[in-house]
């Protein structure tokens, strides 16, 4: 599958890319500053901003 905009979800979202979109979203750490989805990796999004790690 490659890395593909997040915008494109229902694509992602079928039963054989299911998994592979599981682990995008899993441990986010990125946010789109435009429509603010999150995702492992800045290249997911169409405007990736880091998150802060929340101190517990």
């Amino acid at each position: 599958m490659g890395k593909k905009k997040l915008y494109r979800a229902k694509e992602l979202a079928d039963d054989k890319n299911r998994d592979e979109l599981l682990e995008i979203l899993k441990k986010p750490k990125y946010f789109c500053k435009k429509c603010l989805r999150a995702a492992s990796e800045g290249s997911y999004l169409c405007k990736p901003e880091k998150l802060k790690k929340r101190e517990e």
